[in-house]
């Protein structure tokens, strides 16, 4: 779908690089831009099953599926100036550092518009390009605290929760991916690139608008609520046959209370007074949720699942890694992707969560510095004399 467009990408740990790599799965040449100086943290981080310590063997190759790498020093005169030769015969330019970064480096869109007029560059930082806090150092567990996340998750009276996934890398990569094709469509019409500012921060307060509502609006802290819903009842985790096994119900009507009562052989509680409507079962919520746990415990999370589903009733199994990679629906699927990396070997990585028509299967990460000759020969031009004298300088290396 974004076939002859060319992405450079200037990012680290995973909220930039995954959206490269979504880009990648979209069909652009996506370039990242490395350099020996300072390497992405992922390519320390070994977490793969029987990975071996190494640039080209850790948890980076799961992020940068399908990206090119070159390495080259931003820092010298030199390395700017080559990157700048790269722009030029890009489309464009995606960073998720803070803004004193590109500017430090005399990259900032203001110095690269000046060497490609209609550039597109999709900035994504923790606080964003404006602002007091514009240049703190931000991971993404620090950016859901300030986005109000963690004040929001955690159980009634106790303490904020970190989500154990941190949603604000992944959520902000979906913003970059929206931005870039948005900014590539603009750019069809009017001939005119722009700078997009993505704040992670900002990308996280719009996921809880009812949180904020109730504050704007009424005046109160929405309390911490646990698995608790502000209006479906029951709603909750419940434990089922096996070891640390459990199942997730959902009920949000009437109907749906009633096939659910069926499906459990309408027991002589759930004719209780205090379940005869939502808004009484979500007032009772205690007893109701210890009441369906026992029922849950006599069958596995899958039979639950199915007995529930089968009636219309949304029900899943909570899937631990092992259930989740194995499971039948997520393996015909195909969101798992089996790769042979060059030095990693055999992995498991995941794909982009869509599929059309259209795509094609990617190769895996690239090893530090893999397409230097491909990027500094073939796109830039460089004589086999440039080539060398600039690897004994350490401008690429």
């Amino acid at each position: 779908m974004l076939e002859g467009i060319r992405v450079i990408s200037l990012t680290s740990v995973w909220a930039g690089p995954w959206a490269g790599a979504v880009l990648a799965d979209m069909g652009a040449e996506v370039i990242k831009v490395e350099s020996n100086r300072r390497l992405d943290n992922l390519r320390y981080m070994v977490t793969l099953a029987k990975a071996e310590s190494g640039v080209n063997k850790g948890a980076f190759n799961i992020i940068n599926r399908g990206t090119k790498s070159c390495t080259i020093d931003l820092s010298q005169p030199k390395g700017a100036a080559i990157f700048k030769q790269l722009v030029r015969v890009s489309d464009v330019v995606i960073e998720n550092f803070a803004p004193r970064v590109m500017f430090g480096l005399g990259l900032d869109y203001t110095a690269l518009k000046e060497v490609k007029p209609d550039i597109i560059m999709v900035s994504l930082s923790g606080f964003g390009a404006t602002g007091p806090d514009k240049n703190y150092v931000a991971y993404a567990s620090t950016v859901e605290a300030v986005g109000g996340l963690n004040a929001s998750f955690g159980y009634p009276g106790g303490e904020p929760a970190l989500g154990a996934i941190y949603a604000a890398d992944p959520i902000g990569s979906m913003y970059c991916v929206l931005c870039v094709i948005a900014a590539l469509y603009f750019r069809y019409k009017t001939g005119k690139g722009q700078h997009v500012d993505i704040s992670e921060t900002e990308a996280l307060i719009a996921t809880i608008p009812e949180v904020v509502m109730e504050y704007t609006m009424n005046g109160r802290i929405r309390p911490r609520m646990g698995n608790r819903d502000e209006i479906m009842a029951p709603h909750g985790c419940y434990p089922c046959k096996g070891e640390d096994k459990w199942v997730a119900i959902a009920v949000s009507t009437d109907e749906e209370w009633r096939a659910l009562c069926r499906a459990m052989g309408n027991p002589g509680w759930s004719k209780d007074e205090r379940f005869s409507n939502q808004l009484r079962r979500w007032q009772n919520q205690d007893e109701l949720d210890k009441l369906i746990g026992e029922w849950a415990r006599n069958s596995t999370h899958y039979e639950v699942m199915h007995k529930l589903q089968d009636v219309g009733v949304a029900a899943g199994p909570s899937f631990n890694t092992e259930e989740l990679v194995n499971d039948p629906h997520i393996k015909e699927r195909g969101a798992i992707i089996k790769q042979n990396h060059p030095e990693a070997g055999e992995t498991l990585v995941y794909r982009s969560p869509w599929a059309s028509s259209e795509t094609k299967n990617n190769p895996p990460a690239p090893c530090l510095g893999e397409h230097n000759i491909y990027v500094f020969k073939e796109l830039l031009g460089l004589s086999d004399k440039e080539l060398a004298q600039l690897t004994d300088e350490k401008v690429i290396y």
